[in-house]
This record gives structure tokens, C-alpha cells and sequence, in this order.
């Protein structure tokens, strides 16, 4: 997915040149992850995106945990990088901290802990990103497709039963424009004054 690794890396790249993107008021901040040649500034401390300590056994517990296959494509991005923050092109889109744990414990806590499983997980909805603070992202697995690339469905924090059409799948979110967010707030509203 050489396609995935370059938005990654370009993105990350991007990131870097604004240093306060690269810090993190973290005390418990992975040593491999600390970034000494950033000048710490009080408790906000550097940080480095580093290779994934994440493999497919890995991925395959989270799988089972959850009951729902993940999109190659997913699994590809937990496998690529670890970091704190990534800020894609479409500026909506609020991936959590993804930091090396092969305890899985911070998936436990973003699929458990959150929001009530039966809400989502239950209705076969993979909550893996925020959508600015209007609500979640979530990969809706009952629509079946080749590799599990599985649409995305926006679900505000208000209304938790109603989805919305993202995108297409995960390439297509990646690939998005910058305004895709802002157009998609448009439709949302649009949606909302019909009702």
C-alpha cells in the first residue's frame, strides 16, 4: 500500500515543519517516541513518528476482540507508523493517538470504553476516528466488500442510532481534499433543516 505510506510520510513531513505539532504535554511519552532535538517547553515534550511495533497476530487479536474483520487498508496504517497526532488533508478527521502497545489496551479503551459497545461495535460500526468535535467515524462493516474496505459513516455524539455517509472507504478518506469536511457540515446541515 504504497499509496497509504506516502500520505502517511508526506503528512508527517508536512507536520514537522510547524514544531508545535510535534509536541505533547505526555509524562508517560514513550522513550522511543521523545524527540530531543525539539526544545521542550514545560510539560510539552517532542515527539517522533517511529515504525510500527504492530503485526497481523497483533491485528488478528483486535480483530477477534471485536468481532469484526478490519479493512486491509486499516490494518496497513496501524502496522506502518505509531504517532500522536496526524493531520491529513481534510482537516474533520481527528485520528486518536496511536502509540506502541502490543497489550492492545488503548484499542480496549477506544472500542470499550468510549462509547457503549452495543451502540457500536454491536451494530457493526468501527469507531476509528473524530469527525472535528461534531462526532465519530466509524468503518460500517455490515456493508460487505472486497478486503473489508467498508464505507465510513459519520454518527454525531448527540444521535448515536443515525449514520450518515462519509466516504467510500478508507483510501478515499485519506485521499480527500481539504474541504471535504466543510462540504460534508453543508450536507449535514442540509439534512437536518428537511427534517
Amino acid at each position: 500500500m504504497e499509496w497509504l505510506e506516502k500520505i502517511i510520510d508526506e503528512t508527517l513531513d508536512k507536520m514537522a515543519k510547524e514544531e508545535i505539532l510535534m509536541k505533547r504535554p505526555d509524562p508517560n511519552m514513550p522513550n522511543e517516541m521523545f524527540d530531543s532535538t525539539i526544545e521542550s517547553d514545560s510539560d510539552w515534550k517532542g515527539w517522533k513518528p517511529i515504525p510500527s511495533v504492530l503485526d497481523d497476530s497483533d491485528l488478528n487479536k483486535l480483530e477477534k476482540m471485536i468481532g469484526i474483520e478490519l479493512p486491509l487498508s486499516y490494518r496497513h496504517f496501524l502496522k506502518y507508523k505509531h504517532f500522536y497526532e496526524l493531520d491529513i488533508a481534510d482537516f474533520a478527521v481527528n485520528f486518536p493517538t496511536h502509540l506502541p502497545d502490543k497489550s492492545l489496551d488503548g484499542f480496549k479503551e477506544w472500542f470499550f470504553e468510549y462509547y457503549e459497545p452495543e451502540l457500536l461495535i454491536g451494530k457493526g460500526l468501527v469507531y476509528f476516528a473524530g469527525f472535528q468535535d461534531y462526532g465519530l467515524l466509524c468503518f460500517d462493516s455490515k456493508v460487505k466488500r472486497e478486503n473489508n474496505e467498508y464505507p465510513i459513516v459519520f454518527i454525531d455524539h448527540e444521535d448515536l442510532i443515525t449514520t450518515h455517509h462519509y466516504s467510500d472507504d478508507f483510501k478515499e478518506l485519506m485521499t480527500a481534499d481539504r474541504e471535504r469536511g466543510n462540504r460534508f457540515i453543508m450536507e449535514l446541515n442540509e439534512y437536518y433543516r428537511k427534517q
